[in-house]
């Protein structure tokens, strides 16, 4: 590498002219590179780090060009691909420097040189270079044009490929054809000269053979190679859209010529009733190919296009030309949104259904479902303009919905709200930044049309009281809230706590006095179960609120107090649930400088833990005080605060108790489990760095004596605890700690909780993957107990556990060595059978799966 990086600084730094064969030659000795590091190399220098430094040395000089292109031309022919690919290579970075007038004495040979690795490719890899390497070879020949005529560099390094492509393009369907056209598609997009050059030789006769082609396959390989001298003009003279003009502008593509030919070409094949759809997929690609061109076709011609393309998402049967025009269309949609928007999305919205006659399943049948349509829109939707014209046409169709269609489904109008959804996580993930504007027209819509139908005298059923339409109501809120800063979070926050904690309706959307015959109490364990689902509402507005948020409450202990009452008392889980994510979501966020910490530890804690303990009270209310004692202890320990570790330990004490052990055991789950909607790092939550392996650390010993030390009833809820930790944890923390808990997993197979049994066996598939030395070590005991949980007449034998213990038991072939397995092959291979006959058919192909496994399984097979 120095040796290769000193002859580079010596050909820019010095003159060289009176010594350039002997530099060349001490350089290009080395030539090709077949050096291998050693495994144990402490400098990590590859092969690939000396090629490009060799290439950089003999690209670095124009006077390297008369010796080295003869001796690379000789290595095109070598039988060596790696030498092949290195030739390629270092033509491609030289031709450049060499110039024109040093590559046209070699024009004929690097075309034979190259051809043969296109035609008769051996790899993808050597062919995209060969190609690659012809484009460049193309570029600087055109560098060279002279006044025209044959003479030309460009022009006569041409003729012979150009002669040799039409001639296998004669028969287009024979395999040759492909790489013809890749071949003139890497010309093309060379320079405007050689695309002229090529388009005036070729395209007439393409065009020709087409019209008089019977065969609709001839007419599908004439179309692809149509398409890649649309790419090649793409690529060449830019695309439709772009912001800032990529190439110069004063070259027009030369297949402007012909584009009345092509879109005919194209429309035909996509209007045909061939059932060689292939052909009709190429029109569609066609099309949507000529639309990306850089003032290629018209306004008009491209509305036509996009008329095709919407009638065939909408009415076509077949789904793979559907998803074909619905992606030319959303790619559209991002360049040429005004266009979808005037054609598409009008077409897209009549589908959907406007009246009760609409859903009947014969008219669903003669249309596309709305669930379609609605995927439909969620792909062309993300472009900010196309979105704001969406959002008040689909507030349109619930608005008619919760008015007109009576004792329907939600199934609709949850398909309209989680096209909102899905479009707004896309626009979140690609950085849209128009997204904080629907916390004022969207947001405060969804909420007045939830919380609305809650305040009818007679609480009569209404589809917006829907609890899956409240949960995606939620997300939207969540999705647009965390998407602005703590200003404006600090308003809406404000507005939701006058609606929520004061029952003032009037901020509202379409509020009118006299509205709400009924008060609006949704935190309060005595109103409506329709005003108290709404409580995951306000719930999802905590959790979006940034830690700079000011809660708008006089103080905040009392508040949080308020809530937590609330959950211990009602009987609404939905109310439960939000209730207590909205604590936890406190406790973490607000905690600022340990604020809340004697708040915490000295009145809400000891306040749970009293009445989880208080035996006379009902079971219900411990359950609830459990449940807010688990999410509070899950705030705590995201925060590494010392409480959530004291709380862990109080939590595995209620192991003990009656009907609350299981549920503080599977609790666990939800301490060190992620969540995907409350107390993550999108919406802000305090998540201190190793957190899992804290929790880990501390919980693991103490699982592992209260096992030891616990009756047998007890020990089934310190493994279940147990399981949920190891499930939750990074793997290079499990992996490192497993040895002294693999006995607990081994017996924890041996209760019948079929939870407990899916989760361990999917540690043990881990186990097996990442540490098979370990795995063989208890192969004696596990290997039984993983044969007798494929067995479908035990019940705790579930499906899936069944498929679990397969998918494990399948795993051992490819990691353990055969010496471990070999004794169990024959037994394995006869239970087997029992569950090739099992009356589920995912367990039925996990088993063929497994059995394949295990029946090729020989000395050969398996490693240590």
């Amino acid at each position: 590498m120095l040796a290769f990086t000193l002859i580079k600084n010596i050909i820019q730094e010095f003159d060289i002219a009176q010594h350039v064969e002997d530099l060349f030659e001490v350089t290009f000795c080395y030539f090709p590179i077949t050096f291998r590091p050693p495994p144990d190399d402490p400098y990590g220098i590859t092969s690939e780090h000396l090629k490009v430094g060799l290439r950089d040395c003999l690209s670095a000089t124009p006077y390297f060009a008369k010796f080295a292109l003869p001796l690379l031309l000789e290595k095109l022919s070598s039988s060596s691909g790696s030498a092949k690919k290195d030739s390629m290579e270092t033509i491609a970075a030289c031709a450049p420097v060499y110039g024109s007038s040093a590559l046209t004495p070699y024009a004929e040979e690097l075309w034979s040189g190259l051809q043969n690795e296109i035609f008769h490719a051996t790899g993808d890899e050597l062919e995209q270079v060969a190609l690659h390497t012809l484009q460049v070879i193309t570029t600087e020949l055109s560098m060279g044009v002279s006044m025209g005529g044959s003479n030309d560099p460009v022009e006569k390094f041409l003729r012979p490929i150009i002669t040799d492509c039409m001639t296998q393009l004669q028969k287009p369907e024979l395999k040759l054809a492909k790489p013809s056209g890749k071949i003139l598609k890497a010309c093309a997009m060379a320079s405007d000269p050689a695309c002229t050059a090529i388009t005036i030789a070729t395209i007439p006769t393409l065009l020709s053979q087409y019209n008089t082609s019977e065969q609709s396959t001839r007419k599908k390989a004439l179309l692809d190679v149509l398409l890649d001298f649309l790419d090649a003009s793409r690529v060449l003279y830019g695309s439709a859209g772009a912001k800032e003009p990529e190439h110069d502008t004063d070259f027009i593509t030369p297949l402007l010529t012909f584009k009345d030919r092509f879109f005919e070409i194209f429309t035909n094949a996509l209007m045909s009733s061939n059932e060689y759809n292939a052909l009709r997929l190429a029109g569609v690609k066609g099309l949507h190919g000529m639309i990306l061109l850089r003032e290629f076709l018209s306004e008009t011609e491209i509305s036509y296009a996009v008329q095709y393309f919407v009638r065939i998402v909408l009415e076509d049967p077949d789904v793979e030309l559907q998803e074909t025009a619905l992606s030319s269309l959303a790619s559209l949609s991002l360049i040429m949104p005004e266009v979808v928007r005037n054609m598409a999305l009008p077409a897209f919205f009549e589908m959907l259904p406007t009246s009760q006659n609409d859903m009947e399943v014969d008219t669903v049948i003669q249309k596309k479902s709305p669930e379609y349509i609605l995927n439909a829109v969620t792909k062309i939707g993300l472009e900010p303009t196309l979105f704001a014209d969406i959002v008040p046409q689909i507030l349109e169709k619930i608005d008619l919905v919760s008015t007109n269609f009576t004792g329907a489904s939600s199934t609709y109008p949850v398909a309209l709200l989680t096209t909102l959804l899905v479009v707004l996580r896309a626009k979140a993930e690609l950085g849209h930044t128009d997204l904080a504007q629907y916390l004022d027209n969207l947001v405060p819509r969804l909420l007045a049309m939830c919380i609305y139908p809650t305040l009818a005298a007679n609480d009569a059923d209404h589809i917006m009281k829907n609890p899956e339409i409240l949960d995606v109501v939620a997300g939207i809120t969540r999705v647009v809230m965390i998407h602005v800063d703590a200003a404006v979070q600090n308003e809406f926050v404000k507005a939701i706590f006058n609606i929520f904690v004061h029952g003032q309706l009037s901020i509202l959307a379409a509020f009118k006095e006299n509205m709400s015959p009924v008060p609006f109490q949704p935190l309060h364990f005595e109103s409506r179960i329709s005003q108290q689902n709404t409580s995951v509402l306000f719930s999802t507005v905590i959790d979006g609120c940034r830690q700079q948020t000011i809660l708008p409450v006089n103080n905040i202990h009392d508040f949080t107090g308020s809530l937590v009452e609330v959950a211990i008392k009602t009987s609404n889980i939905t109310q439960r649930t939000a209730l207590s994510k909205a604590v936890a979501t406190i406790l973490n966020k607000f905690n600022k400088g340990n604020a809340l910490q004697a708040f915490i530890g000295q009145e809400l804690v000891p306040k749970l833990h009293s009445v989880i303990r208080h035996e006379q009270a009902s079971f219900e209310a411990r359950e609830s005080a459990l449940i807010m004692y688990t999410w509070i202890t899950k705030a705590m320990v995201l925060s590494t605060n010392a409480i959530g570790y004291d709380m862990t330990g109080e939590l595995m004490n209620i192991f003990s108790v009656p009907r609350l052990g299981k549920i503080a055991a599977d609790g666990f789950d939800l301490v060190i489990g992620e969540q995907r909607d409350v107390l993550t790092k999108e919406t802000f939550a305090v998540l201190r760095l190793l957190y899992k392996q804290r929790f880990f650390n501390y919980s693991i010993p103490v699982l592992v004596r209260g096992f030891e030390n616990s009756t047998h009833e007890v020990r089934h809820n310190f493994l279940i605890a147990l399981s949920h930790v190891l499930r939750n944890i990074p793997k290079q923390v499990l992996l490192t700690e497993l040895p002294p808990l693999l006995p607990m997993l081994v017996h924890s197979l041996s209760f019948p909780d079929p939870e407990l049994k899916s989760s361990t066996i999917e540690t043990f598939q881990i186990i097996t993957k990442d540490a098979p030395g370990l795995m063989a070590e208890h192969l004696a005991t596990l290997t039984p107990l993983l044969i007798s949980l494929t067995n479908a007449q035990e019940p705790a034998n579930t499906l899936k556990v069944r498929i679990a213990a397969l998918k494990c038991l399948g795993a051992q072939p490819k990691s353990l060595p055969f010496t471990a397995l070999r004794p169990y092959k024959a037994q394995v291979l006869k239970e087997l059978e029992k569950s090739l006959d099992d009356r589920k058919r995912l367990v039925r192909r996990e088993a063929v799966e497994c059995r394949s496994q295990w029946f090729t399984l020989s000395g050969s097979i398996g490693s240590a």
